[in-house]
């Protein structure tokens, strides 16, 4: 299978400093894939490296199997940088004419192309106003129309949410979910977990140049499904009880409890435990880890020098 991504091995230094540390990760074709981290943990040094902007100290990158350092690869990639930065004399209009003929579509086509970009970022009637009057907010949404002209087979957002209101975070949701759905590969910088998490299909934490975890949503996390109980009066006889039953240990987060069963009917052993032995229940519900949840605890573990999830 060719993949749209492969980075094998991917080191970049700057004099002793490693931005990137032994980067090696695929991403498959028509796939939406989430690369996270805090700031300064390589991300825009990996785009960069993608774009060929940055050439790396070792390893190597492929785009659809071609070297990224070959124009016939760059040729196949959409990109949204994270900070903007346009001519605000022009229209936005003339902004995306500019980049149709930048990027080689015929003149012919270059109208169409502009309409449909346009609309689906819903910049129809303000296609004529001034760079340099709009809003962040206007300004993200023309330059997410740049990025699909000519509807790439790569795309690649540096923090596409950055300055769009709620209504513009589902908007962009259902455009990268009907542009995966026509097959385009979707490489995700963001900071908003919680749209990463509604969108992608795998994600790759990264942290200090190197990849700490990756896989599908599912795949993440060790903590999966659990019982969440909020209770008074818990005690390590409450505890011992419902061990005996649960997957695993209780863990515990202040009066917060986290029990891992393997059947969810036992929620009700667990609440005659507690309350038969004077404790009082005051929440009990099923819940996930949330991506946010895992990205905060693998990285903290990671800084504090005891993670056992690296992969």
């Amino acid at each position: 299978m060719q993949f749209a991504i492969e980075a094998h091995s991917l080191v970049k230094k700057y004099d002793s400093i490693a931005a990137l540390d032994d980067i090696t990760l695929v991403v498959n074709r028509g796939e939406i894939f989430g690369f996270l981290g805090p700031n300064g943990a390589g991300k825009s040094t990996f785009v960069k490296i993608i774009l060929n902007l940055v050439r790396a100290t070792s390893g190597s990158v492929l785009i659809f199997g071609e070297p990224v350092t070959n124009v016939k690869a760059r040729k196949t990639i959409g990109f949204l940088p994270e900070n903007i930065r346009v001519y605000p004399f022009l229209s936005i209009e003339e902004f995306l004419r500019f980049h149709c003929e930048l990027i080689g579509i015929s003149s012919q086509n270059i109208k169409m192309e502009i309409d449909t970009c346009l609309c689906a970022m819903e910049l129809e009637s303000v296609r004529a106003q001034k760079i340099r009057t709009l809003s962040k907010g206007m300004l993200q949404r023309a330059g997410i129309a740049q990025a699909i002209l000519g509807n790439p087979e790569l795309l690649i957002f540096d923090e596409p949410t950055s300055g769009l209101d709620p209504i513009g975070f589902t908007e962009l949701r259902r455009l990268l979910l009907a542009m995966k759905a026509r097959g385009t590969t979707i490489f995700l910088n963001s900071h908003q977990l919680s749209e990463v998490e509604r969108t992608c299909d795998r994600v790759a934490i990264l942290n200090k140049g190197r990849i700490i975890k990756i896989g599908s949503r599912d795949d993440l996390s060790d903590r999966g499904k659990h019982l969440e109980v909020a209770a008074e009066g818990f005690t390590d006889g409450m505890a011992a009880a419902i061990n005996a039953f649960s997957q695993k240990n209780i863990e515990t987060d202040g009066n917060k409890l986290r029990i891992y069963l393997s059947n969810e009917k036992d929620s009700v052993n667990v609440h005659s435990i507690i309350v038969e032995a004077g404790g009082r229940v005051q929440s009990l519900a099923w819940k996930s880890e949330s991506l946010e949840e895992l990205f905060y605890r693998l990285v903290k573990n990671e800084d504090m020098g005891f993670n056992k999830d690296r992969p």
